[in-house]
């Protein structure tokens, strides 16, 4: 069984953009990718707000998701994400409060997601 190569492609900080203010705007999202139930992929990016983020796993049960965090009034964070997968695709777009799941399914195919402040 062949293993699928994981390329992760992370928005990288704009040229003289100071490390101390990327860092208050960062957030861990981490998500379960699901199809009729069932767990397919359970990836994490570091994502800064605004800047989107790439996760790609090729092979037969490759995926691409794309996630993009914004921050709302109220300490909420709207979370827009993309994925194509064998099972299909999806865009949908939610909003969460910090460290809350929070998923969403259209038809067989299924995210959830939680989204932490980045402490490190």
């Amino acid at each position: 069984m062949a293993i699928p190569k994981v390329v992760m492609l992370v928005s990288m900080l704009a040229a003289g953009a100071s490390l101390d203010c990327a860092a208050a705007n960062a957030y861990r999202v981490e998500a379960t990718l699901r199809h009729a139930g069932e767990s397919f992929a359970t990836p994490a990016a570091v994502v800064e707000a605004g800047k989107p983020a790439t996760i790609e796993v090729a092979g037969d049960k490759g995926y691409k998701l794309s996630l993009d965090v914004e921050e709302l009034a109220q300490g909420k964070l709207k979370v827009s994400a993309a994925l194509a997968s064998p099972y299909g695709s999806m865009s949908p777009e939610l909003v969460v409060a910090p460290g809350q799941p929070a998923a969403v399914d259209v038809g067989d195919l299924g995210i959830s997601v939680t989204v932490s402040p980045r402490t490190d």
